[in-house]
């Protein structure tokens, strides 16, 4: 039986650590990765003849070592940084834990890589309504309601996936997260989107899982997508940051908002949230009390860009801010008042239901899609 000692090579160290240690962790497959790049450069020294020297060499040398996926790059800060931090633990379980008080963690030394800005990617908009357009119509219904669920409820990808039938209550109206990436359960409540999509979109069950899709194959599903619709830069997992930057801007405030997402530390939150600027512009200025108004219903019913498309013997109109809005008439003039009707009972809808009509796009922000398709504005009223 190995015993851990100060004259024991640090790859036997390594190895008893991920035997007793690494299991009690939720990390414990990525853990493995890690130790056999330390076990590789510092294996053959003894833990106790370990110096801060060593531990600089390792560093500057994975800061210089080519990101395996991406020869033209080299490995992330944040890659070097939680490799360092684990090598840190090993030193400071062999003293706490395995009876080796008079070591000195030689890591605490070394100053660590610094970790890049945060991520600040957003989808515009036009680009949210896009992706769910598109998504839609994927051939796997599951795809468009986990994308659905990433935007309103701002739950990461692995707590999507994990999601089961017996977890969701719909009298509630909440999901229970029995284990989340902090450790700790979370219900997440549902928006009414997110409640329809589980609802009524998917085919219910009374228990099991809700999704089929594995981690590797959302995350191939998505790049594929994202090429597709040729959106640049979106990773599936700004989509949290998305919603969590949508849910600030509704007025909820940090406390709320971190109930939701299951952040426990506020400057996490913080990196998360893009508030857009233009939307903190009325807060700037000073109040000032004006007599209320009545609201007027018509500052609710603005016209909308339509796409009009003439076939051989139909006309098609879509409206981009809407999903799944169309109308097809025989004339243009008929399928025109058929879709001023249809747009009117659809925003006076989503007004009944306690929610906003989308802003208008601008006709030159609306993508055509072929020769034979317009651009025009169409009023409700």
């Amino acid at each position: 039986m190995f015993i851990p000692a100060l004259d024991s090579p640090l790859s036997d160290i390594l190895e008893y650590y991920i035997r007793t240690v690494s299991p009690l962790k939720r990390s414990y497959k990525t853990e493995i990765y890690r130790i056999k790049a330390i076990s590789a450069f510092l294996g053959d020294i003894a833990l106790g003849e370990i110096t801060p020297m060593h531990v600089v060499a390792f560093r500057d040398q994975r800061l210089a070592t080519p990101h395996p996926k991406i020869p033209t790059q080299t490995l992330a800060t944040s890659t070097v940084k939680l490799e360092m931090m684990l090598l840190s633990h090993v030193f400071s379980t062999a003293i706490t834990e395995w009876g080796m008080e008079s070591l000195t963690n030689p890591v605490l030394k070394v100053r660590k890589p610094k970790a890049p800005p945060g991520r600040s990617r957003r989808l515009s908009a036009t680009e949210e309504r896009k992706v769910l357009r598109t998504a839609i119509r994927h051939p796997n219904p599951e795809f468009y309601a986990i994308v659905v669920l990433a935007l309103e409820t701002a739950m990461r990808q692995g707590e999507i996936l994990s999601i089961r039938w017996e977890n969701v209550s719909w009298s509630k109206r909440t999901v229970l997260l029995p284990m989340t990436k902090n450790g700790d359960a979370r219900e997440v409540p549902l928006s009414r989107k997110a409640y329809a999509i589980l609802h009524d979109h998917l085919e219910r069950k009374s228990e099991g899982r809700v999704f089929l899709f594995t981690n590797s194959g959302i995350k191939s599903s998505w790049k594929s997508f994202c090429d597709g619709i040729k959106l640049e830069n979106m990773h599936f997992h700004d989509l949290r940051h998305c919603a969590i930057s949508s849910l600030l801007e509704r007025g909820l405030n940090t406390i709320e908002v971190a109930s939701i997402s299951g952040h426990k530390s506020m400057s996490m939150l913080k990196r998360y949230s893009h508030l857009s600027a233009h939307l903190l512009v009325h807060k700037l200025d000073t109040k000032i009390r004006v007599k209320k108004e009545r609201p007027v219903l018509r500052n609710h019913l603005p016209p909308y860009p339509a796409l009009i498309t003439q076939r051989s013997r139909r006309v098609d109109i879509d409206f981009p801010d809407f999903l799944n809005l169309r109308v097809s008439e025989r004339t243009e003039e008929m399928a025109l008042e058929k879709a001023k009707s249809c747009l009117l009972r659809t925003v006076i809808g989503l007004l009944c239901d306690g929610a906003t009509s989308p802003i208008p796009s601008l006709p030159d922000a609306v993508e055509l899609p072929g020769r034979k398709t317009r651009v025009e504005m169409i009023s409700p009223l």
